[in-house]
């Protein structure tokens, strides 16, 4: 097994994984303050000491609290307390996702909480302890592995990106299974319970870096970050999908078949590819990541709410995004619109494009 990782205090670095952590969870109805608040609390079997310390202002306290009615505690304690410990621990990863992708980030390592107060939950100070929690923490991550969305997706760090439109997090996630890295930019706050205006993005290396007009991909891309800057917060993911997932070379070359007079559907079809390889799962893993569970779609792809509407993400509205209509991608916009069914309103002054369209599809 790889280099041990070592935690104790919740300010630590790996600090998250301490019961000390405040972090709520909810257990059949009841809210508790922290993990520790419900392990030590069910120590106890009359209410008063139970809710005395389930209101105890910090973990610290709720512990204290427990060893002020030491005499007391349940008889079957020592035969039930690993399941409780247990149950307080995946309730907590499973109730707060961002923890639940910071400890799958912790790999393969070994996970030991470092007390030399604590030889049963601990180490011991000496590495010799059994180490209970930090196996229950293993545990925890092992099952994580193997279900969704956390099997999608993986989480790598974060940072500042300043921008002309703001100042944004930008957080970065890879997908095990192929090696494909995604990011979000994020700005503001919200709660699980807002409808944050949100922007998939498929990458366009034209568009996007080159600013080429054939495709309106860089206009859309720029308004989103602008829309969100204008409503203060919001989510834009920028998906490593060139081409609508066909590549970057392979989309020179149905360029090079759209400069021949194919449309953006004919082009894909005649290299032997679909008219569009994009897939949207794991984007329920960044959402999740980014605690947000309901969304305002800036979008004009039915594709993308239907993927999305399969991912456990509730669009509450979809937002047209229509931007940078010019001759040069004016063919290219109504072949989405006509064939793939985008809800594009082109609108007066899009119509003075078409008699003007150049050849670009």
């Amino acid at each position: 097994m790889d280099e041990t990782i070592f935690f104790y205090e919740p300010d630590d670095p790996y600090g998250f994984l301490s019961n000390f952590a405040c972090y709520p969870i909810v257990v059949e109805e009841e809210k508790w303050s922290s993990t520790e608040h419900y392990y030590q609390a069910n120590k106890f079997l009359k209410s008063q000491m139970r809710d005395e310390i389930k209101y105890a202002g910090s973990p610290d306290e709720a512990f204290k609290l427990s060893r002020h009615y030491e005499k007391h505690i349940r008889e079957d304690w020592s035969s039930v307390k690993l399941e409780v410990m247990k149950k307080a621990i995946f309730e907590k990863f499973a109730q707060h996702p961002k923890l639940a992708f910071l400890l799958l980030n912790t790999e393969d390592h070994e996970l030991k909480e470092h007390s030399h107060k604590d030889a049963y939950w601990g180490d011991g100070g000496n590495g010799k302890g059994e180490n209970n929690l930090g196996k229950i923490l293993m545990e925890a991550r092992e099952f994580l592995k193997e279900i969704r969305p956390y099997n999608l997706i993986r989480y790598v760090d974060s940072s500042i990106l300043p921008t002309e439109w703001g100042t944004f997090a930008l957080h970065g996630f890879v997908e095990p299974e192929n090696q494909q890295e995604h990011v979000a930019l994020t700005l503001g706050k919200w709660t699980a319970d807002s409808a944050v205006l949100t922007r998939l993005h498929s990458e366009c290396l034209t568009g996007d870096a080159f600013a080429s007009m054939r495709c309106d991909c860089g206009y859309q891309l720029r308004k989103s970050l602008e829309l969100i800057a204008k409503q203060g917060s919001g989510v834009l993911l920028y998906l490593r999908q060139e081409g609508r997932g066909i590549g970057l070379l392979n989309k020179i070359k149905a360029y090079h078949l759209q400069d021949d007079g194919d449309d953006t559907i004919e082009a894909n079809l005649n290299l032997g590819l679909a008219a569009d390889m994009r897939y949207y799962d794991f984007v329920e893993g960044m959402l999740s990541y980014l605690n947000v569970k309901k969304i305002r779609l800036l979008t004009n792809n039915p594709e993308k709410i239907n993927a999305l509407n399969n991912c456990n993400i509730e669009i509450t509205e979809r937002v047209p995004m229509v931007e940078g209509i010019n001759p040069y991608n004016f063919n290219y916009v109504e072949t989405k619109a006509m064939k793939m069914g985008h809800k594009i309103d082109i609108g007066p002054e899009g119509q003075r494009f078409r008699a003007n369209a150049k050849t670009y599809n």
